[in-house]
């Protein structure tokens, strides 16, 4: 299911309109009930023909804009969205809605507008407040999301995502004692959140606590053996501790799980030479050369 989006209510007032007996009502139920069990473009039918017999229809605009995106039509999504606001200019949840097509097409800029223009109609919405944090931590403005971070735990203080994605804005404004602080409250709300783990690894790194940053990101490995950037994180901190055995075998881990890994292959090449491996260092330099050169 797609994170945060507008959900609606089945229960509305249907216009009376018609095709061949049908109100453009029944094609919305109708419509619903297909999304229900994933039949999109069933229901991307059924929505158009309630727009066809009811062309002011917002409901029907927002419904078959969520097909869209569970289609991955963010473009033909982005259509039903601008209409629908042109329709009903005043709700929040459409230019939420909105924005996240707009993330998700990569356009932050007009995504975080909209996010500001949900906020603006409705301030005490948790979700808002986290994804235009989200672009603008994408965006690099790190201080920005970390005040969006802050109302967002404010409203819902009980989403451990909300938690991490502020310690995440820290550790970029390299406010490394917060970002250990809300880490620490991730696991305190949800103690199976790995990238909590992987957070506190990379934290413990740069504070030089070596041990606690090995033991933290050998818990994430444990909980989730299948992110690089785990393997990755512990195999520079076995480095500093000179086991340079155990880095390599780290970075090996990283680059069977993404073989397009460059900087896994330029980190293994240090390893290597560290342990007097030089001609297996010249071929992981060779190896990250290439892989970048893919890209």
């Amino acid at each position: 299911m797609i994170r945060g989006l507008y959900l609606l209510a089945i229960v509305l007032t249907l216009p009376f309109y018609t095709v061949n007996g049908q109100s453009a009502g029944a094609f919305f139920s109708s419509g619903t009930i297909k999304m229900k069990i994933k039949n999109f473009n069933g229901a991307a039918d059924d929505f158009s023909k309630a727009i066809e017999i009811d062309p002011k229809y917002v409901a029907a605009y927002v419904s078959r804009a969520l097909t869209y995106q569970h289609l991955n039509d963010y473009y033909a999504a982005l259509r039903d969205y601008n209409k629908a606001i042109k329709l009903q200019p005043n709700d929040a949840d459409i230019y939420f809605s909105r924005g996240y097509v707009e993330q998700r097409t990569n356009d932050y800029s007009a995504a975080e507008k909209d996010y500001d223009k949900a906020i603006l109609i409705n301030g005490n919405v948790a979700k808002y407040y986290d994804y235009r944090g989200e672009v603008k931590y994408i965006q690099g403005n790190y201080n920005g999301a970390k005040k969006d971070y802050d109302k967002a735990i404010e409203i819902s203080p009980n989403i451990p995502s909300f938690y991490y994605d502020r310690g995440e804005s820290e550790f970029m404004l390299k406010e490394y004692t917060q970002a250990l602080k809300d880490y620490n409250k991730t696991l305190e709300v949800d103690p199976n959140y790995v990238y909590a783990y992987w957070g506190l690894a990379k934290t413990k790194d740069k504070l030089k606590d070596l041990n606690g940053g090995l033991a933290d990101a050998t818990k994430s490995i444990s909980l989730n053996p299948n992110v690089p950037d785990f393997f990755i994180t512990r195999g520079l901190i076995k480095k500093q501790l000179q086991d340079y055995y155990g880095a390599s075998q780290d970075y090996t881990s990283a680059i069977e799980l993404d073989p397009g890994l460059s900087i896994a292959y330029t980190y293994r090449a240090v390893a290597k030479e560290k342990m007097g491996d030089s001609q297996g260092a010249v071929q992981d330099l060779n190896k990250a050369q290439q892989t970048k050169k893919k890209k």
